[in-house]
């Protein structure tokens, strides 16, 4: 009791952080199978997972209460720090040129000595977050021009959005809205605001023209912005739909109260839902590889409802016993 006594701030958030940290075990006990018997080929157990997540919420809740007791005025000083130091983790982060299928994927780094890995971008928007806090804070009750808020506001935001674009649009998106709602609800011109819309409108539709015009000048994800979007609009699944496939896949076979923690087949690839070819499990590209997953006659071959399906003579991928 003389813990919870040092905790302050509003005790309903830290309900709620708690609730939602004990509810994560749940996914990661789930998806934990997949890591342990495909990604690692049966290498580990998923209690190991389920201890370093643990451990990971351990750590989180100790920076949690940790920066809880750091009095408010000294974030102000922490976010000038902070900002040039998140700035040189997101050109890092940028500059190593993870790529998969051609798109641009550099997201994390890996932490060196314990290996874990994370992605910049989100320590990017709570320092972000900090720092045009701290401007108009020291901005209020004075008029502002547009032209004196350019430097000391608008070009880190600018910095940081440019670097967090190539790799993730989304992420980028949502720290812009952010950043105009902190603005709006500090007092900041709304006519700036506008403004500052439009220019980012502006800056979003050159990157995507000269990703166009000249793709191989840097990797970004303008091809599969595009892929989405034309899938999403001609309401077809196409071979990249990966998840949305996985997503169907899990309705139709879990039902209405799913199939349980750690029963479901779709997180290890079990149910034949790869959108480039009819059965997949009976196709081995490598073929001096032993596929654990091969299906055998009589095994289901899809597990939409309504039409389980059987190998027989003839089929493809049918391996006669004889």
């Amino acid at each position: 009791m003389e813990f919870f006594n040092k905790i302050k701030g509003d005790k309903a958030i830290w309900a709620i952080v708690a609730l939602l940290a004990l509810f994560s075990f749940l996914p990661v006990y789930s998806a934990s199978s997949n890591l342990v018997y495909v990604v690692g080929n049966g290498t580990g157990t998923t209690i190991s997972f389920l201890f370093k997540h643990g451990l990971l919420l351990a750590l989180g809740f100790g920076i949690i209460y940790g920066v809880h007791r750091i009095p408010t005025h000294f974030f102000k000083g922490l976010s000038l720090i902070a900002m040039p130091i998140v700035l040189l983790l997101l050109v890092y982060t940028l500059a190593q040129g993870t790529t998969i299928g051609g798109a641009n994927a550099s997201r994390w780094i890996r932490l060196p000595l314990v290996g874990f890995t994370f992605q910049t971008s989100n320590l990017a928007a709570v320092v972000l977050m900090a720092y045009i806090a701290r401007y108009l804070t020291k901005i209020k009750d004075k008029k502002i021009t547009f032209k004196e808020s350019i430097l000391p506001l608008w070009l880190p935001v600018f910095l940081v959005l440019i670097l967090i674009l190539p790799a993730n649009f989304s992420t980028a998106a949502i720290i812009f809205f952010m950043v105009m709602v902190l603005c709006f609800l500090g007092g900041y011109p709304i006519k700036y605001i506008l403004g500052i819309i439009g220019s980012g409108i502006l800056v979003l539709t050159l990157f995507i023209l000269t990703a166009k015009a000249v793709p191989d000048l840097f990797p970004n994800r303008v091809t599969t912005w595009e892929n989405r979007i034309d899938s999403f609009l001609n309401g077809e699944d196409g071979e990249s739909d990966y998840q949305i496939e996985k997503a169907k896949i899990a309705i139709a076979t879990g039902g209405i109260v799913g199939k349980g923690a750690g029963k479901t087949s779709t997180r290890s690839g079990r149910d034949g839902g790869f959108g480039s070819q009819d059965f997949p499990q009976c196709n081995n590209p490598d073929g001096d590889k032993e596929d654990p997953r091969e299906l055998q006659p009589g095994d289901p071959t899809d597990l939409r409802p309504g039409d389980p399906g059987t190998l027989s003579p003839g089929d493809p991928g049918y391996n006669d016993p004889g």
